[in-house]
């Protein structure tokens, strides 16, 4: 069973990058929503323009911004993962995470 984890962790290295992207990606959609609700919770009382602002400043940079940098710094996490549990260690995340977006109704 080992010998085929390390296959399939040797094939998935090269990915490791895109997979962790796929990953920060998946933790904003399910997340999204809470952290806008955060924010217009926050700006609620401003003016509209403010208010405005503050979206396009958080989804054009914000998010990107997040995106970037979380995603360089999961793919540095996954490169330190030993290659025999790298496959079973991102299959279990993409399921907790497809779980806990059932669990919320966001599927």
């Amino acid at each position: 069973m080992s010998a085929l984890l390390i296959e399939m962790g040797s094939w998935f290295r090269p990915y490791q990058y895109q997979t962790a992207l796929a990953i920060v990606a998946t933790l904003l959609v399910v997340f999204g929503n809470d952290i806008n609700g955060a924010i217009k919770h926050l700006i609620r009382k401003q003016h509209f323009i403010v208010r405005t602002l503050a979206f396009v400043f958080i989804c054009a940079f914000g998010y990107g911004l997040l995106t970037v940098w979380l995603t360089s710094v999961l793919a540095k996490y996954l490169a330190m993962v030993p290659t025999v549990y790298i496959v079973p260690l991102v299959v279990g995340i993409f399921f907790c995470l497809g779980a806990y977006a059932q669990k919320q109704r966001h599927i």
